[in-house]
């Protein structure tokens, strides 16, 4: 194998910083990010049932204790059956 020197001279320098090109700087504002919920969606949350809600509240209880485990087993076996 025969490594050419002039080769390596031409390559793109990608690890220098690149130039700024004049105007191209992304405008910031200063407003809060922002979420829009359709009434479709709250519809279908307060369509949720009572077991349904009782189980998402466990879950997330568990959760914030440290006492969840899910099983990564069936995990991948979901993710498999995709």
């Amino acid at each position: 194998m025969r490594i050419d020197s002039t080769k390596w001279v031409n390559m793109p320098k990608t690890y220098e910083k690149n130039q700024k090109v004049e105007g191209t700087e992304p405008t910031r504002t200063n407003r809060p990010d922002e979420v829009t919920i359709s009434s479709e969606a709250r519809l279908r949350f307060n369509e949720t049932t009572p077991s349904r809600t009782e189980k998402i509240e466990s879950l997330r209880q568990a959760i914030q204790d440290g006492t969840y485990k899910p099983d990564a087993k069936k995990i991948a076996e979901r993710f498999l059956n995709l």
